[in-house]
């Protein structure tokens, strides 16, 4: 796994990071006995322990990667890709990260979210009744992809009709939301974040002519009304939007239900309490999240673990490594879906000014998933469980299949 063995100044072993692409958890629990952190490239590095990490989430002394570092970091070709990259309000910090915000944290207010919920519920359980009884299903796309894409284009405002094509344009894009970006598949996610930046220029503009009750007739005409942003940055926002509502949704929603089909006695369990499914679904989270890390910029140097990093450092903070570390959980390899001490504001959707927006409907769209399966097909049997691969940014599911019943 240790690609070189030699020490660079901060005292820390060279992993080559593509070793951590499979087997992940293994390989950083590995690491994390021995090391606080390890470098995975030039000035890039990995930090493991959960003592680290999720104060680094919110440390002053880092800051959030910019769209132009994100972009170098990952070595994205010019192009409507690296422009998403570049705008999307997740990669700024201070007034700016404020300005591309402010317009979606009203739209997506606890309180529209929620009410939202009854929707989600008839979605999922129209989704499943149209599913077959008692043969071999691919899961992820008959259902996984199918909840979050029909419930983010329902709040939005977009045709139902759109939210097949939506996803799969949406399953190719996320590909750019990696630490190793996959640049054989640089042709594809190009014309995919094209595709979606003229399906979205479209809606708004038929929005700006004739509004509807909807979140993007609130969100174009909020902004036509104070344009502190461009018309092209305000389609770049949605996109990435449509990004964290779609795909982290179906990742977490394949490989949660996997989970708890791998455990007949605790989907016995949710089955005869339905009280237990948001912990059930907290615990998916921590167990096995469809986001791997996030990425701080160091602003002045200082010491992790008696290492220290220097300024301008990418810190890729490891979720995946942090949520399975001794130190935060007992027994942190075993899944309790009645676990006490998991933490009240969950790591996976980040901390501070950049925690997650999606957040409520994540947990809604699962919770409400769960509860239709247990309803619907309360005998599902898993045929083939999916892996997550991946160690940092979006984590992707391999194929999964079930027998609904």
């Amino acid at each position: 796994m240790i690609e070189d063995t030699t020490l660079y100044p901060t005292g820390c072993p060279v992993i080559d990071p593509r070793s951590l692409q499979r087997e992940t958890h293994g390989k950083l629990a590995a690491l994390r006995a021995v090391h606080p952190l390890v470098q995975i490239g030039e000035g890039q590095f990995l930090v493991l322990r959960a003592d680290d990490v999720l104060p680094l989430l919110s440390d002053p002394r880092v800051r959030q990667v910019s769209g132009q570092e994100y972009i170098a970091l990952n070595r994205v070709p010019e192009g409507m890709t690296a422009r998403l990259q570049a705008e999307f309000f997740l990669f700024s910090s201070g007034q700016e990260h404020r300005r591309k915000r402010g317009l979606f944290a009203r739209a997506f207010s606890l309180r529209e979210i929620e009410a939202r919920r009854p929707a989600v519920r008839t979605a999922a359980r129209r989704i499943l009744s149209e599913l077959p009884r008692d043969e071999s299903l691919d899961f992820t796309t008959a259902m996984a992809s199918r909840v979050p894409a029909e419930a983010i284009a329902a709040i939005l405002g977009l045709p139902e009709s759109d939210a097949p094509h939506l996803g799969a344009l949406v399953s190719e894009v996320a590909r750019a939301i990696s630490p190793l970006y996959p640049r054989e598949r640089h042709k594809q996610i190009e014309e995919a974040t094209e595709a979606l930046y003229f399906y979205v220029e479209r809606q708004l503009q038929a929005r700006l002519i004739q509004p509807e009750d909807d979140v993007l007739s609130l969100l174009v005409n909020a902004w036509r009304a104070e344009p502190d942003i461009s018309a092209a940055s305000l389609i770049f926002q949605i996109i990435g939007v449509l990004i964290a509502g779609i795909d982290t949704t179906r990742t977490a929603l394949a490989r949660g239900t996997a989970i708890l089909l791998e455990r007949p006695k605790d989907w016995a369990d949710l089955r005869a309490d339905p009280a237990l499914i948001p912990g059930a679904v907290a615990e998916t989270l921590r167990f096995d999240p469809p986001a791997g890390s996030v990425t701080r910029i160091v602003a002045e140097p200082f010491e992790i673990g008696g290492h220290l990093v220097p300024e301008g450092s990418a810190l890729r903070l490891s979720l995946l490594s942090a949520l399975r570390d001794p130190a935060l959980h007992h027994a942190p390899d075993v899944f309790d879906m009645r676990r006490r001490d998991n933490p009240r504001l969950h790591p996976v959707f980040g901390h501070g000014p950049h925690h997650c927006l999606g957040e409520r409907l994540a947990r809604i769209e699962l919770e409400e998933s769960l509860a239709a399966l247990l309803e619907e097909a309360p005998f599902a049997e898993l045929l083939l469980s999916p892996r997550l691969e991946g160690f940092g940014g979006l984590r992707r599911a391999t194929p999964m299949r079930v027998r609904l019943s």
